[in-house]
């Protein structure tokens, strides 16, 4: 959970300062009033971040997401039948057989029994809980309805974990590819056209383009080896290194609605976040400004969590959720006429359970289909590269002959 810096005064007009966990500034402020304190200023503590070389070197314990899973649905359903959180906990921690999850769940009793929130807990294990896993305990604490999150949000990791398994399997065919003709080229231009560039300069004839671009590469690999290895995995730090920074996260999640294929498979597992933990605090009773709050905590995306604070904005100046919706270039159309039909019928929850049954099957069917889509890219790119390949070494024997005749 978050955590605000906040400076108050006191029903006797003392100033006085402090730190507190909330979803957002309102709910600091909510906090603050019940205790008597007038808020004066509130700001967001700036967590500490970890140096590139601190995330290179950190070793973490990563969680099995079955045992996730499955911890979670029995969580819930320890929640629902009313067993104490400590109680329930212990005994799921006794059982796990992941050894990540048995231990962020013995400190995380701990860190309870010390006056912790379970949210707070959890956020303190990250190879184990997510930000999306924590933000979405957050829902369920501030609205009271943990158990029904918790039931979600087993579904969501189940529907996760299927989904990358799946796009895992269709992007098996490309990278296969990818590595076939990187394999190639490097055979190429490393072994083949340096001894056929020979030929061709002593028979004093020109290198077309293809066949010269080999050459660079070929030169590359054998006189700057050094320098081409090591930057190709630089770079790959570099770009991890970026996307965890703010600027980088938020460049790196707008460009994920915009990938080819892969981007609209993310773009409705997204709405299927959205319109889930809509559904599901919208029934608990929340105000909708804070119901939007959290939505955008839990939605697993900084940009769309922008646009969600702009939607809030346009909710707060009348226009209701489908209005705001509406305007919104980052939601499809459906989503805004949808829930515009349940504003105006009293039946919001049930349309917002449609768009989230729609958007499943919506996932399953493209994720599905997602090898079809990318097969046609993948035969133009092999083609193209080998006809490239192709050019490289007939183009100047095609020279050669010309030049033996003419001699």
């Amino acid at each position: 959970m978050p955590t605000y810096i906040y400076k108050a005064v006191d029903s006797k007009g003392k100033t006085v300062k402090g730190e507190l966990d909330a979803v957002s500034e309102i709910d600091v402020s909510t906090q603050l009033a019940k205790i008597g304190y007038l808020p004066v200023s509130i700001s967001f503590k700036q967590e500490k971040v970890d140096s590139f070389i601190d995330k290179l070197f950190k070793k973490g314990k990563n969680v099995n997401i079955q045992s996730l899973v499955i911890f979670t649905r029995e969580f819930a359903t320890i929640i629902k039948a009313a067993v104490p959180m400590l109680e329930g906990l212990m005994v799921l921690a006794e059982q796990t057989e992941d050894i990540a999850l048995k231990e962020a769940l013995n400190q995380v009793v701990h860190d309870i029994e010390g006056g912790s929130s379970l949210s707070g807990a959890m956020s303190k294990h990250p190879g184990v809980f997510s930000d999306l896993y924590v933000n979405t305990v957050v829902a369920g604490e501030s609205a009271g309805v943990l158990e029904k999150v918790l039931f979600r949000l087993s579904r969501m990791l189940e529907d996760d974990q299927e989904t990358r398994t799946n796009i895992k399997a269709a992007m098996r065919y490309p990278i296969m590819v990818v590595f076939a003709l990187f394999t190639a080229v490097f055979v190429l231009s490393v072994f083949v056209i340096p001894n056929f560039a020979q030929m061709y300069t002593d028979m004093k004839v020109g290198l077309p383009l293809p066949t010269q671009i080999m050459i660079w590469i070929s030169h590359g690999f054998k006189q700057y080896w050094f320098i081409t290895f090591p930057s190709i995995f630089g770079a790959a730090f570099l770009f991890k290194w970026f996307i965890n920074t703010k600027e980088g996260r938020f460049l790196w999640d707008g460009f994920k609605f915009k990938m080819a294929v892969v981007g609209k498979v993310y773009s409705k597992i997204t709405m299927l976040r959205f319109t889930s933990m809509l559904s599901v605090l919208y029934q608990a009773g929340l105000p909708v400004l804070k119901t939007m709050d959290i939505v955008g905590l839990t939605i697993g995306n900084v940009v769309l969590a922008k646009e969600i604070e702009i939607l809030k904005r346009d909710v707060a100046d009348g226009k209701g959720i489908s209005g705001a919706v509406l305007n919104s270039k980052y939601f499809p159309r459906l989503v805004g006429y949808m829930i515009s039909v349940g504003e105006k019928s009293g039946a919001l929850p049930a349309m917002l359970d449609s768009l989230c049954e729609y958007f499943t099957l919506e996932v399953k069917t493209t994720v599905r289909n997602l090898t079809t889509l990318i097969e046609p890219i993948m035969t133009a790119i092999l083609g193209i590269a080998v006809m490239g390949m192709a050019l490289s070494i007939f183009m100047p024997m095609w020279g050669m002959l010309k030049v033996i005749r003419g001699g």
